[in-house]
């Protein structure tokens, strides 16, 4: 699979550099690729692990925030990894498929988090196993895509709807890709355009530890179920849902007058140097505008948040595919 995928570069003149990017030519064709809804890319910032065993559903339902029981048979979902404190070490995207588990994370992150994973394992029949090295993870457009969903699960991979518009090819043969045709091949920037436009943040090495799960978002999209049994931030994650406002977002954003990184402190003029947020996915615009996803308290709209290293800049908050319900 590695040698289809470097016979890929050639053919698309592309670049993998520094921390896993994917560089293409013609990054204003791309934007536009993504803006019409004929953009594809090849993932080449996250990693895919197997999760398999008799016991591997009973024991993923005890260590993530989503309802892994409900995807075993054949499905997709949104979810989360935190700490006892309930900070997240991970987000993903979770496939089951006859009680196997397919589970794409960032590959900054990803062999910590399988690391400890497989320490809790102790006797349970389950087995946390990187596959990256075996398969093309793609992220394609398709306006069908609209809800979460496995589409397909045979010998040459999956295809997963991720919804908002995004699927997710995870192939692990060299089947024809005819599916390409009429795309644009687009770089690791323009990727994380797409999940901006969809709202769907990650968590990353920047990010590592700094959000709840309600801070992606992730119940508003399937990331959480509250009716499951425990697991480890459980009692944090509940008490936030039921017990007071959720007091930080996400929220997508323009930003003007700065580059900006993952993981960049958020401020606000009422509160001075208190970091109140962060920047989770940041993308570039053809206007040297930033578009972003970031994590910021809802009060900080009602003044000016701002950059920590760029006060100057100017943060315009922009629509999200779907309604935050104590946010707006």
């Amino acid at each position: 699979m590695q040698q289809l995928i470097a016979q890929w570069l050639v053919e698309n003149q592309g670049e993998i550099i520094e921390n896993d990017e994917l560089k293409l030519p013609g990054y204003a064709q791309q934007l536009a690729a993504v803006e019409a809804g004929q953009a594809y890319s090849l993932l080449t910032k996250f990693a895919l692990l197997h999760i398999h065993g008799e016991d591997a559903t009973a024991f993923l339902q005890g260590q993530f925030s989503c309802d892994v029981a409900a995807v075993s048979a054949g499905g997709v979902t949104l979810g989360s990894y935190s700490t006892a404190k309930g900070r997240m070490q991970a987000s993903f995207i979770l496939a089951g498929v006859d009680g196997q588990y397919y589970l794409l994370l960032r590959k900054d992150i990803a062999d910590a988090f399988r690391r400890r994973l497989s320490m809790f394992i102790l006797r349970a029949k389950v087995k946390v196993d990187a596959v990256s090295e075996h398969y093309a993870l793609w992220l394609v457009q398709d306006a069908q895509a609209q809800q979460p969903g496995l589409v397909s699960a045979a010998q040459g991979g999956l295809v997963l709807s991720i919804g908002f518009g995004l699927m997710l090819r995870l192939a692990c043969l060299p089947l024809a890709n005819t599916w390409q045709q009429g795309l644009q091949a687009v770089g690791s920037a323009a990727a994380d355009y797409l999940f901006i436009r969809a709202g769907l943040g990650w968590v990353s090495l920047a990010t590592f530890e700094e959000f709840v799960p309600q801070m992606l978002n992730l119940e508003l999209l399937g990331g959480i179920n509250f009716k499951k049994g425990c697991y480890p931030g459980q009692e944090i994650v509940a008490r936030t849902q039921y017990l007071g406002k959720v007091k930080r977002r996400l929220y997508r954003a323009t930003v003007r007058g700065a580059s900006v990184k993952e993981g960049a402190a958020i401020i606000a003029e009422s509160t001075g140097d208190q970091v109140i947020g962060r920047v989770v996915l940041a993308a570039e615009m053809a206007d040297a505008s930033v578009a972003c996803l970031l994590v910021v308290q809802h009060s900080a709209w009602e003044g000016r948040p701002m950059l920590q290293d760029n006060p100057q800049a100017v943060i315009e908050k922009q629509a999200l595919p779907y309604i935050l319900p104590d946010a707006d």
